[in-house]
């Protein structure tokens, strides 16, 4: 089999968040194809601790501490130098040691990195061929956050946004393939080259399934996700400020459960209005989607694929979602999902849902079906494995003679 070094900018394990999950999947699916060494940077205890897992599918794994309070730093100097904080606060120069090793042990096919932070260590990996997944086109995110944004973040938010633009535009250029979680996503790319392939996320249909039982579900809504990152803090604060009330009004014993670790004060004080449960990290997400009649996903900035739609898609719940929550979804609206941008728009898919069970179930399943024929990871993983081997059994490009004007 041949040996791929796969670089990660977190542990991605276990697969309970959006980061880790796509990574996890594609290590799976690569495992069946390569030997693989994992590099990795562990950001907490938890990091480290749980590194070892994922020896069931890698050969080796490295992993080293992040930069904590120096990544920061690095990213601040980046930010004078005019580079991407992103790729500061991503570098270690321990990892970056620890995989040039592995280039003097023996040779490494193919190199992949994971998330554009990752970009430095990957072209510096002594491999014969290199790809990159950069999972979404994060500069259009920086942008989006500059464009919700006041001074003097408005301007920082801009300045992160060309800064990774350019080291996007870097990966197309220096890698020998490049993926991205949609279409969408990769019209952000702008690629001519034929280089960009679109690799979507999926769900794991097995671990999310629906509740065995078909009763009636209580009236509640759920949201999942990360709590301290920033569109979910933001869609989350403006639901219950724009579309909840009107909600409690109409249906009296509704609830709402914010579902997911690390919530930030903001999120927190959610929990004070009447019906509202913040529940910081959970063991399991799967009782608490099981427990309700509609998943709402109410971002009004969104990126590439939301995991959390799947998921809730996947365990036979009917979702509302914003556009943008939608935009990188192969899905049917009104029929597999409920779209809604304005808070009248969330008031009359919610309570239509509420109120018509048969609607709600029609949705429902309509939504698992979707999910079971189009999203499984063995399936949108397909593509990535074919590149990944394809590269690997490649020669090594040829080296440019000095002054020979070959890419740089």
């Amino acid at each position: 089999m041949k040996r791929l070094l796969f670089i990660a900018h977190r542990v991605p394990y276990p697969p309970d968040k959006g980061e880790r999950v796509r990574a996890f999947h594609e290590i799976d699916a690569l495992s069946r194809h390569f030997r693989i060494v994992l590099a990795a940077l562990a950001h907490d205890a938890d990091d480290l601790r749980q590194a070892g897992e994922l020896q069931r599918w890698c050969e080796r794994v490295i992993v080293v501490p992040a930069g904590g309070k120096a990544g920061l730093l690095r990213g601040a100097l980046n930010l004078l130098g005019g580079k991407s904080v992103t790729e500061g606060y991503f570098h270690s120069a321990r990892l970056r040691r620890g995989v040039a090793q592995l280039g003097r042990e023996r040779p490494t096919d193919l190199a992949m990195g994971y998330s554009s932070g990752t970009l430095g260590l990957l072209l510096a990996a002594p491999a014969r061929r290199r790809a990159m997944d950069l999972v979404d086109a994060d500069s259009a995110k920086w942008s989006d956050y500059a464009d919700n944004a006041r001074p003097p973040r408005r301007w920082l938010y801009r300045r992160e946004a060309g800064a990774v633009a350019a080291l996007e535009r870097r990966a197309v250029d220096r890698c020998d393939a490049v993926f991205i979680v949609s279409a969408a996503e990769a019209e952000q790319l702008g690629d001519a080259s034929g280089k960009v392939t679109v690799v979507a996320n999926g769900v794991d249909i097995d671990y999310f399934r629906p509740r065995p039982d078909e009763g009636s579900r209580r009236a509640a809504l759920v949201f999942t996700g990360t709590m301290d990152y920033r569109p979910n803090v933001q869609g989350v604060c403006w639901f219950v400020r724009r579309v909840w009330p009107a909600l409690k009004r109409a249906v009296p014993d509704l609830t709402f459960t914010i579902v997911g670790r690390n919530p930030v004060a903001a999120v927190r004080r959610l929990g004070a209005a009447d019906g509202i449960t913040v529940t910081g990290s959970v063991p399991d997400v799967r009782p608490h989607l099981r427990a309700a009649a509609v998943a709402v996903c109410p971002l009004l900035i969104a990126r590439g694929i939301q995991n959390k739609v799947l998921e809730a898609m996947a365990s036979g719940l009917p979702v509302v979602a914003s556009g943008p929550a939608l935009e990188g979804l192969e899905v049917r609206v009104g029929v597999e999902v409920l779209c809604a941008d304005t808070p009248a728009q969330w008031r009359e898919s919610i309570l239509s849902l509420l109120s018509d069970a048969a609607r709600a179930r029609a949705v429902a399943s309509a939504a698992r079906r979707r999910v079971e024929t189009s999203y499984t990871w063995s399936a949108r993983m397909a593509p990535l494995v074919e590149v990944c081997r394809r590269l690997a059994e490649m020669p090594a490009p040829e080296v440019p003679a000095a002054g020979g004007g070959g890419r740089r």
